[in-house]
């Protein structure tokens, strides 16, 4: 059993007319009636827990913001042309994010070779253990949408309509300060869109890795780029159809 008590605050505002300005910050108070201990049985060389009844608690916090604004063009067509004009809304946007490290909240047993494993006595509880490790990073996306204007075959009266030609084409990625290797995350690309009178939805996914690969087609901590490489591989796709 457990309760869980979340205090959220959050504000926005505009900067310069045309950015976009959020901030937060999450402070959570968490309540367990039962923790965990570890203790490592020498007889049995085994690691054994001994469920140990009665209150505890933990606090955890984070703080967050992002810096983001619109771009729009547009491109427009001769009038005659079956297609009047085509839209690009580009939606640029930066954030950070700090999460401090409870390493507070860990205790230590010691295996039979003298090492000290790290645990969390909230481990296995109805809340789960809070966050081992800081985490300080930037995150980076740009999210893209494009719309075209076309001739309505329908209007008598030579009127037009709005077709979307790609629902989104957004790429993602963060840089994390405090990790200490691999610290650009790999690019992420999600995609849509839909075809034949919007009765055919696509959506599309795929990841790129911008660290090389070794000999042995090991991941090493150096960037594809600077070995002559290109500027990242791709390690997964997906396509999803719906009608």
């Amino acid at each position: 059993a457990g309760l869980a008590h979340t205090i959220p605050i959050s504000t926005n505002f505009k900067i310069f007319k045309y950015f976009s300005v959020t901030a937060g910050t999450a402070f959570a108070e968490n309540w367990v009636f039962n923790t965990n201990e570890k203790i490592f049985n020498t007889s049995t060389n085994k690691v054994e827990i001994v469920r140990k009844n009665g209150f505890d608690s933990y606090r955890t916090y984070n703080f967050s913001s992002s810096i983001g604004t619109t771009i729009y063009g547009t491109y427009t067509f001769k009038e005659t042309n079956k297609i009047q004009a085509i839209r690009h809304l580009i939606r640029p946007s930066i954030s950070y994010g700090y999460t401090p490290s409870f390493e507070r909240y860990y205790d230590q047993y010691q295996d039979n070779s003298g090492n000290y494993i790290s645990y969390s006595r909230f481990e296995n509880t109805l809340l789960g253990a809070p966050g081992l490790g800081v985490s300080n990073s930037i995150g980076i996306g740009i999210a893209n949408s494009l719309e075209a204007k076309v001739l309505d075959e329908a209007s008598k009266n030579g009127g037009t309509k709005k077709i979307s030609l790609l629902n989104q084409f957004n790429f993602s990625t963060s840089y994390n300060f405090t990790a200490e290797k691999f610290k650009l995350e790999p690019i992420s690309l999600i995609g849509g869109t839909t075809l034949f009178d919007n009765k055919l939805g696509v959506n599309f996914g795929a990841r790129f890795d911008p660290y090389d690969l070794d000999s042995n087609h090991q991941r090493i901590n150096e960037f594809s780029i600077n070995n002559g490489n290109g500027l990242a591989r791709m390690t997964s796709s997906n396509i999803t159809l719906n009608y």
